[in-house]
């Protein structure tokens, strides 16, 4: 009997390649007469009397079958589960398992609406280790932060779900596994040619919509896949073309700091140093495919060659006019001042920190000197960023019971902010602000209400900055595997040894643009205009304002006039035109070598356990360049004179580990895993780029090339009921004892700048080696049909990650969170198919958690649920058409610094929606 079910998916290429994917390691007791992924055999006895299941019962039976006959503690997602819900990236999809988290932009750049980070069991997705087929991949980062931080986490944005057969998230650690992830390895998978029908083929195109940015932009995949009659050479190629059209409405507390003696009242108040309203739009164009071929001559020698690319496009334009509160406390508030401007004000205690959570300035100081409270940012990134890889393969059997398996490859991961160009301008206006939920109420009294009017756009010219960032990502890879199978032995199933080398730099130079114009008409009588009203918006307006709905859902609408590329780019000609030179301080160069020994012994029996045994030596060899003012200059030109600081250092680290696997009850699964494990330091912190931020005064001091990596010992403890098919129960324990932190500590430094060049104080953070901490918690799992095509999918996950007390400062009561981590994370998926229609809805939550320090401030993301939903309706065997929807309760992205009730941004990055068709043959 065949129960029929249908191939649901946001992705043709993800049902119709629902092939067995290379894993690493093939368990020896793994069955050999397991049918493909997508076709799953649910009966006993003959043939006739199995029951094949297809569609997402498959899918699911398929990924549990895979958990099962691991060895180690791990979740799996299929071709088919890959863009079921719908996910438009990897990141997506790894979403939906147990235990992992995903984010969508970093501490400083807040969220934007695509998933770009993992986090596995509440660990900083800096922790995580993310692999190709069980190699290396190069990243690269499209917002200019993210490309001078140089951090180590993989940009998963970068890797649409048409290019994956599956995926597999390791939880516990095993020897012949590349070291790196201390909460855990994401495995991703590619196809290959001989595992599908030969002559397959399939076209998905669709039309994406934002109701925020109101477009719609086209994508596009395809895949193809051939061998020949003797399977034992084939091909398979697979392009893909998505454009998506984004725009996100914000308001940004830009940094708090603290003014003593605040307005001669005796109090020490917090206040925030700008609170601006921001406006970002942005076109992302993701392209690029794949190439495999595989050769399999005879059943002793396979090789494969596979090649990947992908590059995306990521124009933007960042807008933010903003309360210029620090100026105002500056210049406005000492009373008795000829420019005391300050009215009415309240302040609040929270946590032991009084903060100012309303205050008033008027536009003219008692003695008649003006207020300058309001100041505009209009920025224009041409940006993009690329990921290619490829890789040859080869498994030999000189014998029977012995495998080889060698690979050699290159993979290169780039981002870059091509051209970068700034205005900033600010205004003679009074500033009123008041605190009001998750964001502010703001007035400009002084300031005329219409953003196009002459007096509104007679402003004045502060600066303008801008360049490049270039951030290349570069390694060279090979390993070399040997297994021998002990077939005289009751309990040792196998020896398995190996090597790995690896050769990776990661880089950031920066250049940055000089400009006569930022000099005050004082240094510069001919062509200085910084502080003047000279030239301000007016120059650079060409009629373009935010639109009439900006800001409106989120509850603070305004609207402000905005500036032209074109007409900044007219400026920037005259006055002696820009020029533009390399950047030192905001560049850095990393050089590491790893080599790395294992050896691993499988053991079992034929009845009811399990597992391996290993060892993995690694030495690290780090070679850092950085560039320094204080040392002999090897660098001049007009940003100053730096020398090169080179720097470097080599360690060992030895991880044993251990799996072990017992079948209590042909359905009942108990596993154990121990295992000591690492990270090294981010690339930035070890040689980080020096940047500073003008308006906030604060930034980072660089890196520090003598960090030790995160080490930690790794345990965990699961129970795994397989009770029918497509179904599982499971509860599992796990703990992280980490016994060094890589944190940041705070300073103040006197440095020159573009827009301060008699320079200025700056708050600075630099890394340091911190104490330890514990990661703890639990898990549990639950599948199951339910009836009549319907079925449930649910998770829970509880992490509870703090550093150690006598690792933060005793007057840090919030020191001890870790980045990343949320104690609370549930999914829960409702899905229904038969033999018309498939459809799913998925909601994925996640509690508040630290996401990073930004502006020497730390922030946190607030709890956030997302619910996303896809149907597919089956018009012919061989024609299909899908309507999907992500965030279709309009959910939205609020930070905050320290308590709830004192924000740092509020974002609406909108809705997403895709219609379209998809054609399989």
């Amino acid at each position: 009997m065949i129960v029929r079910g249908v191939l649901s998916s946001a992705s043709v290429l993800a049902l119709a390649f629902a092939a067995p994917a290379r894993a690493q390691q093939t368990p020896a007791d793994q069955p050999q007469d397991t049918p493909p992924v997508g076709q799953v055999r649910s009966g006993i006895g003959d043939t006739d009397g199995d029951i094949v299941v297809t569609g997402i019962r498959a899918s699911i039976e398929a990924s549990l079958n895979q958990k099962r006959q691991s060895d180690m503690v791990s979740e799996v997602i299929t071709a088919q589960d890959i863009g079921k819900f719908p996910d438009k990236n990897v990141a997506d999809s790894l979403g939906r398992l147990t235990g992992v988290n995903v984010v969508t932009g970093s501490s400083a750049g807040g969220g934007f609406g695509e998933n770009q980070s993992v986090s596995i069991r509440g660990t900083d997705p800096e922790l995580n280790l993310t692999l190709l087929d069980g190699h290396s991949l190069a990243t690269g980062d499209w917002f200019v932060l993210d490309q001078a931080n140089g951090g180590r986490s993989f940009n998963f944005s970068m890797f649409p779900s048409e290019i994956v057969g599956s995926l597999e998230v390791y939880k516990s650690a095993q020897a012949d596994i590349p070291e790196g992830g201390i909460g855990g390895t994401i495995n991703v998978h590619s196809r290959l040619p001989l595992d599908l029908p030969s002559g397959t083929f399939n076209l998905t195109a669709q039309g994406a919509y934002n109701d925020l940015s109101d477009k719609w932009k086209p994508q596009v995949s395809a895949v193809t896949s051939w061998k020949n009659k003797a399977g034992t050479l084939g091909v398979l190629v697979a392009g893909f073309y998505e454009a998506r059209e984004f725009r996100r409405d914000g308001q940004e507390f830009l940094g708090y700091t603290m003014q003593e003696n605040f307005n001669n009242s005796g109090v020490d108040v917090a206040y925030p140093v700008l609170i601006g309203d921001a406006y970002f739009t942005q076109e992302r164009i993701r392209k690029g495919g794949t190439v495999s071929m595989q050769f399999k001559p005879t059943d002793r020698l396979e090789l494969i060659a596979t090649g990947l690319y992908t590059r995306m496009s990521a124009n933007n334009v960042n807008v933010n006019s903003m309360a210029w509160t620090s100026k105002l406390v500056a210049d406005n508030s000492i009373p008795g001042t000829p420019g005391y401007s300050l009215g009415q004000y309240t302040t609040k205690d929270y946590g032991g920190v009084t903060y100012l959570t309303s205050a008033a300035w008027g536009a003219t100081g008692a003695g008649g000197t003006p207020a300058f409270g309001r100041v505009q940012d209009d920025i224009f990134r041409t940006a993009f960023s690329s990921t290619w890889n490829g890789t040859l393969e080869a498994k030999w059997r000189p014998a029977d019971g012995m495998t080889v398996h060698a690979n050699v490859g290159y993979t290169e991961g780039r981002g870059e902010t091509t051209k970068e160009r700034a205005w900033e301008s600010y205004w003679q206006t009074g500033m009123s602000y008041a605190i009001d939920g998750k964001g502010a109420t703001l007035a400009y009294p002084g300031l005329p209400t219409d953003p196009t009017s002459s007096a509104y756009l007679q402003n004045y010219f502060s600066g303008t900055w801008g360049g490049s960032t270039i951030s290349p990502d570069k390694e060279f890879y090979t390993q070399i595997d040997l297994e021998q199978e002990l077939a005289d032995s009751s309990w040792l199933r196998t020896i398995k040894t190996g090597a790995r080398f690896t050769s990776h730099k990661r880089a950031v130079n920066a250049t940055g643009i000089l400009w006569a114009g930022n000099d005050t008409p004082a240094v510069d009588p001919e062509f200085g205009a910084s502080g003047t009203n000279q030239i301000g918006l007016a120059d650079v307006f060409a009629g373009a304002t935010t639109p009439g709905n900006f800001n409106r859902r989120i509850g603070q609408p305004s609207r402000y006039s905005l500036a032209d590329l074109g007409k900044v780019e007219d400026v920037l000609n005259t006055r002696g035109g820009t020029s533009e030179a390399f950047y030192p301080p905001s560049s850095f160069s990393v050089k590491e070598d790893d080599t790395a020994f294992y050896a691993m012994a499988r053991v079992g029996n034929d009845r009811n356990w399990r597992g391996n045994i290993g060892l993995r030596s690694i030495r690290t060899d780090i070679d850092t360049l950085q560039y320094s003012p204080n040392v002999t200059p090897t660098i001049t030109n007009k940003f100053g004179e730096f020398g090169e600081v080179k720097d470097g250092r080599a360690y060992w680290d030895v991880l044993p580990s251990a799996n072990l696997t017992y079948n209590a009850t042909d359905k009942l699964l108990l596993r154990g895993a121990v295992a000591k494990v690492m990270s090294r330091p981010g690339y930035a912190q070890l040689a980080g780029a020096f940047s500073v931020d003008d308006l906030s005064l604060s930034g980072s001091a660089g890196g520090n090339p003598r960090l030790d990596p995160f080490r930690a010992w790794q345990f965990n403890l699961a129970a795994e009921f397989y009770y029918a098919p497509q179904s599982l129960f499971s509860i599992g324990i796990f703990a992280l004892d980490i016994k060094n932190y890589i944190t940041t500590t705070t300073s103040r430094r006197f440095y020159r700048t573009v827009l301060h060049p008699n320079g200025a104080y700056f708050l600075v953070e630099e890394p340091v080696n911190g104490g330890g901490g514990v990661n703890k918690g639990a898990e549990v799992n639950w599948q199951q049909p339910i009836w009549g095509g319907f079925g449930v999918i649910a998770n829970y996950t509880y992490s509870d990650a703090k550093r150690n007390k006598d690792s933060v400062a005793a007057d840090d009561p919030l020191g001890r969170d870790i980045d990343g981590n949320s104690k609370h994370t549930w999914n829960l998926t409702g899905y229904f198919e038969n033999d018309l229609v498939s459809t799913r809805f998925a909601y994925s939550y996640r509690s508040k958690f630290r996401s990073g320090i930004d502006r020497a401030t730390p922030m946190w993301q607030d709890g956030y649920g997302q619910l996303d939903g896809s149907l597919l309706v089956h018009v012919t065997p061989h024609l299909s058409l899908s309507a999907d929807a992500q965030n279709i309760t309009n959910a939205k992205l609020y930070y905050f610094v320290g308590n709830p009730a004192i924000p740092r941004s509020y974002y609406d990055n909108g809705r997403t929606f895709y219609l379209g068709l998809r054609v399989t043959y």
